[in-house]
């Protein structure tokens, strides 16, 4: 069992770390010290029609910390935008939009979601959830404010699914449960890096 579990933790190395070979190497100097690369979207985040980049980075050793304190660490979410050179310069950080890896009780709420980060025309959405013990969603989205020259909170959807108790042979194993909406329309716009899901 402990040499499944060394060789499971060895995989998600080496998959971090080709993750991460992938990612310009200018980014790549840019990760702060003491975490790795969890996950990454590229896409066009501003106005600029230049390629940008989210990265979600993770303490190497979040379990081992969750297991020792009770607590797990956040996982910061860096936004990187791209200059005209070709070059990144990170332009914003929120560490409270992924949930942390104990925050999913059987599963990474993360990771073992859905792709975990979305890009799509200015907005971008992450993508928290689990599958395992219970079923639910969490995402939250934000968009790029062009006067603001910022990107500000766009709505969260979270939504459950519960165990189908019909004795009809062709339903689905699970059926709606509850569902939230928050909306940032019509509200002081909350910038990326002071929103928080906590």
């Amino acid at each position: 069992m402990r040499k499944n579990a060394f060789l499971f933790t060895l995989l998600c190395g080496v998959f971090a770390s080709a993750q991460a070979a992938s990612l310009p190497k200018n980014i790549i100097g840019q990760i702060p010290a003491g975490y790795e690369v969890l996950s990454y979207k590229s896409g066009q985040l501003n106005d600029d029609k230049l390629e940008d980049f989210l990265v979600a980075v993770r303490k190497a050793d979040e379990k081992d910390i969750a297991e020792k304190t009770g607590k797990a660490p956040r996982r910061p979410l860096l936004l990187f935008v791209q200059n005209a050179d070709g070059s990144y310069t990170l332009a914003k950080r929120n560490d409270h939009v992924i949930f942390a890896v104990d925050e999913g009780g059987q599963c990474d709420p993360f990771e073992d979601g859905e792709e975990g980060l979305a890009i799509k025309n200015h907005y971008f959405t992450v993508q928290n959830g689990v599958a395992c013990g219970s079923h639910w969603t969490d995402y939250i989205t934000f968009r790029y404010e062009p006067k603001m020259h910022d990107w500000i909170f766009h709505k969260r959807i979270s939504e459950t699914w519960v165990m189908n108790n019909s004795k009809d042979p062709n339903a689905g194993a699970l059926i709606p449960g509850n569902r939230w909406l928050e909306s940032g329309k019509g509200k002081p716009p909350v910038p990326f890096e002071k929103y928080s899901a906590d």
